[in-house]
């Protein structure tokens, strides 16, 4: 459970760290120049593609989005044709943000989120959060969501905080939740396609939201203008958050207080190291993330057994946060280091289960095999933190290696040898990066020379400072 929130103001973007126990489990980024999540917009459908069974949209942010028929108006499960036409107008949502080659993915089945409550504009049927055990708990909000659904004609989700709050909280923010929607609504009906109808929560309106409970301790604030809009915002909306605020005012930075800074570091790297001494190394690819655990320098005082246990206990609870922390999806495997006796591994896989108790990505953890290995897979709610913190390195596209200047010179050589070869007496001019250019002895270099002797050809080549090193030009002179 998040115990607190940290809020870094900057002049472009905002970082919320999501702390427990001194440690960040979680990093909101909230750009000011950036369209937030769940907004709500104005499409026009520009093309019906029927082999995708959906449509592109055009939603007046430079790249289409997509609508898969199963998210599109009318009923589920007819193809999009039926669907939608080409040009019609629609209230539509962003669920997911463009990503790679693909554009932005719409729904025209919005929701509108508040703290205990999703409104659900365009259904009828009330659905109780599945985390809500307590018999007497459930019984009393299906009978209040089921009234509430009645009453506004819409539909309704039930979410786990609505267990702390009252029947009057409830229906106050039911209400709130329909007149917001009555206005996206009168904004659609004046309004042009595309357009944005809807901004949709900030993201630290969205982390109050959905971490405001008992264990949330306090909400720090760096600046002093943002605190004030804060609990302004919260006295209307989130009345119980406005006392938790504070005003970070020490002379050493927010996140340098915290460690935050640090702890971001090691999260965009390849290896965390763990208390006992071990580490874990953290992979991943476009099919899985693979995550080695290992013992690195430590050597246990000679009880080798009691290390190996230690250190896969606390690789347990790191490898949860971490997933969390970095946004990992899909599947995951995590080689531990093997352990003799059936009990071990029962409490090892009994504590991982445990360290993802507060995850939202629905984990789903198997057993362990012969060869000490766990899969689970993880479902992601977001771009990875590092896309977000950084870019593919256009140099090694995200393999994480390079071509040596040595590889690089021979394959520009052989490229020589193949174009003399198609035309004795061909003068080339080449083109290469300098540490290229240096590898072959330079334009005159031994190399160049008893090639160009041996085929016939003349070769002028040059250094570019501002080639990269695998790229390089030949064309004839």
């Amino acid at each position: 459970m998040i115990e607190e929130i940290l809020v870094n103001t900057g002049p472009r973007r905002r970082r919320l760290a999501l702390v427990a126990r001194g440690r960040l489990l979680e990093l909101l980024l909230d750009d000011r120049d950036t369209p937030r999540p769940g907004r709500l917009i104005l499409g026009r459908v520009r093309a019906l593609a029927p082999d995708l069974d959906a449509a592109f949209v055009d939603i007046g942010e430079g790249r289409q989005g997509f609508l898969p028929a199963r998210d599109a108006p009318g009923r589920r499960g007819q193809p999009i044709g039926r669907a939608v036409q080409e040009g019609q107008a629609l209230i539509m949502q962003v669920n997911r943000e463009a990503e790679d080659e693909k554009g932005p993915r719409l729904s025209c089945r919005p929701r509108l989120t508040g703290r205990g409550l999703v409104l659900l504009p365009r259904g009828r049927a009330v659905v109780v959060s599945e985390r809500i055990k307590d018999a007497g708990q459930r019984r009393r909000l299906e009978v209040l969501g089921e009234g509430l659904a009645g009453q506004h004609g819409r539909g309704l989700i039930v979410r786990t905080a609505a267990a702390e709050m009252s029947d009057d909280q409830l229906g106050d923010e039911a209400e709130r939740l329909v007149g917001r929607w009555a206005a996206i609504k009168a904004r659609a009906d004046a309004a042009a396609a595309p357009a944005l109808l809807d901004a949709g929560d900030d993201g630290l309106l969205r982390a109050l939201r959905d971490h405001l409970g008992p264990a949330l301790s306090r909400i720090v604030v760096d600046d002093a203008a943002l605190a004030a809009e804060m609990r302004g915002q919260c006295r209307q909306d989130l009345p119980a958050a406005e006392g938790l605020i504070g005003l970070h005012d020490e002379p050493t930075p927010l996140f340098a207080r915290h460690d935050i800074e640090g702890q971001i570091e090691i999260a965009l790297g390849r290896e965390v190291p763990l208390p006992s001494g071990g580490r874990l190394t953290i992979e991943t690819t476009r099919a899985l993330c693979a995550i080695d655990v290992d013992t690195a320098a430590a050597d246990g005082g000679g009880d080798s057994a009691r290390l190996w246990r230690e250190t896969n206990m606390q690789a347990a609870a790191e490898v949860a946060r971490q997933l969390r922390l970095r946004e990992i999806g899909g599947n995951v495997v995590i080689d531990f280091i093997r352990m003799q006796g059936r009990g071990d591994v029962g409490r090892l896989l009994r504590a991982l289960h445990g360290a993802f108790a507060g995850d939202r990505g629905s984990v789903r953890i198997g057993r362990m095999s012969e060869l000490g290995l766990v899969e689970l897979s993880r479902r992601r709610r977001g771009p990875g933190l590092a896309e977000r913190l950084g870019e593919v390195c256009p140099c090694c596209a995200g393999s994480g290696h390079r071509p040596s200047a040595r590889a690089v010179a021979d394959n520009l050589l052989e490229r020589i040898r193949r174009e003399a070869a198609a035309g004795k007496g061909r003068a080339l001019a080449v083109t290469a990066a300098v540490e290229v250019v240096a590898d072959l002895g330079g334009p005159d270099g031994a190399l160049l020379t008893e090639l160009a002797a041996r085929h016939g050809c003349r070769v002028r080549l040059t250094a570019d400072p501002e080639l990269p090193r695998e790229s390089f030009q030949v064309s004839p002179l």
